[in-house]
């Protein structure tokens, strides 16, 4: 879904209307999608699959997902058959991130060609706000990275309630879910 106003999907959440903090919001979605989870976990890549703006990208960064994320291990099979450049992070342990094209580091030049960037989320709300897990390693990446920003959530998680937002968040220009 873009985060356009006119195809904005919008899906109300069972939560408060407005956290007080980023801690009381990942606790209540973390709570939420373990209680909720879509049957098909690679169903928010299949739908990213569909969207025009991965025609035209090349270099594409994503994460790995794990536990009760949505799958991106088929995701990224069906992106390198269809001949993308696939960047993938690696934590350092000050917990930033180092970018990785099958195992080698990537150069500064390879970050300024990407044109589609993956990210995990925990929520994401009607502006594009981010809520991550609370980490901050891809709230410290995403300023280096261009290109079209999407997340990859639970369409429960995807909410018209405001979340807290610090000065340093990045907002995603769309979500993929399994709707």
């Amino acid at each position: 879904a873009c985060l356009i106003p006119a195809c904005l999907f919008i899906v109300v959440t069972p939560y408060a209307a407005r956290m007080e903090s980023k801690k009381e919001a990942r606790g209540r979605f973390r709570e939420l999608r373990m209680k909720v989870q879509s049957l098909d976990r690679t169903a928010p890549g299949q739908q990213l699959l569909r969207a025009p703006e991965l025609a035209t990208a090349q270099m594409i960064a994503s994460f790995q997902s794990y536990g009760d994320e949505p799958d991106t291990f088929v995701l990224h099979d069906a992106l390198r058959a269809l001949g993308k450049e696939l960047l993938l992070p690696r934590m350092n342990p000050d917990k930033s991130l180092t970018w990785l094209r099958d195992g080698a580091e990537v150069s500064a030049s390879d970050l300024a060609a990407i044109d589609m960037v993956i990210v995990p989320a925990l929520a994401i709300d009607s502006r594009g706000v981010r809520l991550g897990q609370g980490g901050g390693s891809f709230d410290r990446s995403l300023p280096q990275l261009p290109g079209w920003k999407v997340a990859l959530i639970d369409s429960i998680c995807f909410t018209q309630d405001d979340l807290p937002e610090e000065a340093h968040d990045v907002r995603v220009n769309a979500v993929a879910t399994e709707r």
